[in-house]
């Protein structure tokens, strides 16, 4: 497998539709607390600000900095999903996306087999690095590093044992409201290359400041949407300064919150698009919606 050569963190919760999956006696795994999991595994932020994954993934990336021992995270990736089935699908897209398509093993023997309730080894062999997908009831890691295994499958075990043991880490209980894109916003028709305001309606997401927003291409490979990893949306404001030269002016981004625009730029290619927007929460619950826009001359 080739290397992963960003570092991140993805914490997902991606509402799907589909049967609940019933975590034990305390009900579905409901958020992943980022903050908590970093401290109690050992592990440290290299960037603070997240992020949304890259093109093709949905869920919250944080950059992380080398272990002390010289353990490389290459790639550490949770979801939590509401049902097993949407767990299963998006562990068997990250599996093919990072084994180019070639056949991987489920729940293989070995020093792997006590790692979740559900595994897939992508690649391994040596002991320079390698990666693991495993689920836990309806949640799903991506665990690939660098360095020694014996260290690496260490701490994907610490990993798997905080979920299920530590409800600071990943609380359970039931969903009080769905949180949900009530409606993206966007035209139904529009043309080709074209820039376009959309106001975007949420329900049960929190304050609008705070959430990331993106847009994802036809193939889910290519983000489409102008507007920041950070939820800003791109229309600089003028903060007028009291001197009468404007040499105290500045300048910067509205927030959601102020005016609500985004700025989604429209596929070059004639056709129905269909589109993705992915919504995340500073708490790591994603939501997503697609929706089609008919691209015009």
């Amino acid at each position: 497998m080739k290397a992963l050569l960003t570092i991140c963190l993805v914490c997902v919760m991606t509402l799907t539709t589909g049967t609940p999956v019933l975590a034990g006696e305390g009900g579905v795994y409901t958020a992943l607390k980022q903050d908590v999991l970093f401290a109690r595994a050992g592990l440290r932020l290299w960037e603070k600000e997240p992020r949304i994954g890259g093109p093709g993934e949905t869920g919250m990336a944080y950059h992380m900095a080398a272990n002390a021992d010289g353990l490389w995270i290459c790639s550490l990736q949770i979801a939590v999903f509401t049902s097993r089935a949407a767990a299963e699908e998006v562990a068997e897209r990250m599996v093919r996306s990072m084994s180019m398509g070639e056949d991987v093993p489920v729940n293989p023997p070995g020093p792997y087999g006590d790692i979740g309730d559900e595994r897939h080894v992508c690649t391994g062999g040596g002991d320079g690095g390698g990666s693991l997908v495993f689920l836990r009831q309806n949640i799903s890691v991506v665990f690939s590093w660098a360095g020694e295994n014996a260290r690496a499958l260490a701490l994907a075990r610490r990993i798997d044992e905080l979920i299920r043991t530590d409800r600071e880490v990943a609380p359970r209980g039931s969903l009080a409201s769905m949180p949900e894109i009530v409606t993206v916003g966007a035209p139904a028709q529009a043309a080709k290359k074209a820039r376009v305001t959309i106001t975007p309606e949420f329900r049960g997401v929190g304050e609008r400041a705070d959430l990331r927003i993106t847009i994802l291409g036809p193939d889910r490979n290519s983000k489409v949407s102008e507007t920041t990893m950070e939820g800003r949306s791109p229309p600089d404001i003028v903060v007028r300064g009291p001197r009468a030269d404007s040499l105290s002016d500045t300048v910067r981004k509205r927030r959601p919150d102020e005016d609500g625009r985004f700025i989604l730029r429209i596929p070059d290619k004639v056709g129905p698009a269909k589109l993705t927007m992915i919504v995340a929460t500073p708490d790591n619950v994603i939501v997503t919606k697609e929706f089609t826009v008919n691209v015009t001359e």
